[in-house]
């Protein structure tokens, strides 16, 4: 089962009830406390998302406080600064203008976290800088998390005293986590009807759940078959009209890709999945040639069951991360620069670089840089 939200419609709902909610509450305040802001909703979760941001907000104040010219390290300071940005937290004031844009934001995460609970943490997760995940980090998640709280528990006691860890292996144990604890996800109907009580929420139109496995593009079949194949074929043969292989086999000779992209990708791949052959020549059929026609951009050239595919295989449904990636991709000044973010992108998800969509992913990096 999966989750395929509709951004728009879940960007105009969270838009719409926070409106709706700070129209009934700045009616009769001009702005909110604390201990206001924790009960501002009937939804725990909603309110626990804007204090968190407010501390993140708060945290990010603390060090634009700070001055090259005073010893902010000295213990009297630091503790002078603690007692001081105490204070400052037990009066918080947020206007309007500042709350409402908070609690949009804070509407959505709340919505995919009850409904798309992994696609949530993979995000979340993807998010972190530097592809670490923080001992700190996770515990501040703890403690603001309200739906499905086990996941974030659960890479916390996996962490054990560890001060951080990679994205991946958190993913694969928040990941973990939810196929071995089905029961344990929060049920969605008693929130869902606590939204519709400020604002009617249709779920049809922000998500649509899915209980057959995704789709994949039509001819999936015959060409898979083909790349499951194409390493023991010849490539060097026309794809039109088969023969006995009579040119110099492919094997022996030593095509590489500029800047040695296949020889330098990361040790984890082994000489048979290596970017590398995924990247020889072959033989222009007409199908080779339209392939290789030059394009000014990768976005607008990808046909939405490719874009599919690349979403669901090589970004985990996420079409965040998805976007990230084309865009960057796009963005790149040259071949050379583009092979380094693919490079970038296979050691962050792991990919198997001899699977179809790597291949086709390439292909179109490629066409975009005439290569």
């Amino acid at each position: 089962m999966y989750h395929k939200f509709n951004m728009s419609a879940l960007n105009q709902y969270s838009q719409s009830f926070a409106r709706q909610i700070c129209d009934d509450f700045f009616d009769k305040n001009q702005s909110a406390t604390g201990t206001q802001i924790l009960n501002l909703t009937y939804i725990p979760q909603v309110n626990m998302f804007v204090i968190s941001s407010l501390y993140e907000k708060w945290k990010a104040e603390v060090e634009t406080f700070k001055s090259p010219f005073f010893s902010f390290e000295h213990a009297d300071v630091q503790q002078a600064l603690k007692v001081f940005m105490n204070v400052v937290s037990q009066h918080i004031s947020v206007k309007r203008d500042i709350l409402e844009p908070i609690l949009v934001e804070s509407t959505k995460n709340t919505l995919s976290l009850l409904l798309a609970p992994q696609q949530y943490f993979n995000d979340l997760l993807r998010d972190q800088p530097e592809f670490l995940v923080k001992a700190e980090t996770i515990k501040q998640w703890q403690k603001y998390t309200r739906i499905n709280q086990f996941v974030p528990q659960a890479i916390a006691d996996r962490m054990a005293d560890r001060p951080t860890v990679f994205v991946n292996q958190a993913i694969d144990w928040a990941e973990a986590a939810i196929q071995q604890n089905p029961e344990a996800l929060e049920p969605t109907e008693k929130w869902l009807s606590a939204f519709s009580a400020i604002v009617p929420l249709d779920a049809n139109t922000v998500f649509r759940k899915n209980n057959r496995p995704a789709p994949t593009p039509p001819d999936t079949t015959s060409e898979q078959s083909f790349f499951d194949n194409l390493s023991q074929e010849v490539p060097n043969l026309p794809i039109i009209e088969p023969q006995p292989a009579v040119s110099e086999p492919v094997a022996t000779k030593e095509e590489t890709t500029p800047n040695g992209f296949g020889n330098h990708l990361n040790s984890q791949v082994t000489p048979a999945e290596s970017l590398n052959d995924t990247l020889k020549n072959e033989t222009d059929t007409m199908a080779d040639i339209w392939q290789k026609q030059s394009i000014a951009n990768i976005a607008q050239n990808i046909p939405l069951g490719q874009k599919f595919m690349f979403v669901q295989q090589l970004f985990d449904s996420s079409n965040s991360a998805y976007d990230a990636a084309i865009e960057a991709l796009d963005r790149a000044t040259d071949y050379p620069a583009a092979l380094n973010l693919i490079r970038k992108f296979t050691a962050e998800n792991n990919w198997d670089t001899s699977t179809e969509a790597v291949v086709e992913l390439l292909d179109v990096v490629k066409r975009r840089f005439g290569k």
